[in-house]
């Protein structure tokens, strides 16, 4: 099992927290730069990490079009928070 090695975390599960995939898609570029630094491009390492590190990325892509999505149909908390602060500038205001 290569140290790189995809399977060794599972990027698909949905329920990741978002500051644990910025932490994540952090490491990941730190040591893609670091092995690079090392190999060439296409050394099986630097390719490997490049793949996990792009999954990351589109996991987290993925996770703001959901969270942009629901604020716009209305659903998120920030959609609620935005109308309950409406209210309260048109109640203030009159």
């Amino acid at each position: 099992m290569s140290l790189y090695d995809a399977s060794s975390r599972n990027i698909h599960r949905r329920d990741i927290r978002e500051d644990e995939l910025l932490i994540t898609i952090e490491s990941l570029r730190c040591q893609l730069l670091e092995v690079a630094e090392q190999h060439s491009l296409s050394d099986r390492a630097v390719v490997e990490l490049s793949e996990r590190l792009d999954g990351y990325i589109l996991l987290a892509q993925n996770k703001m079009m959901e969270s942009l999505r629901s604020r716009k149909a209305g659903n998120g908390p920030s959609a609620k928070n935005s109308r309950n602060s409406a209210l309260r500038s048109q109640t203030a205001l009159q």
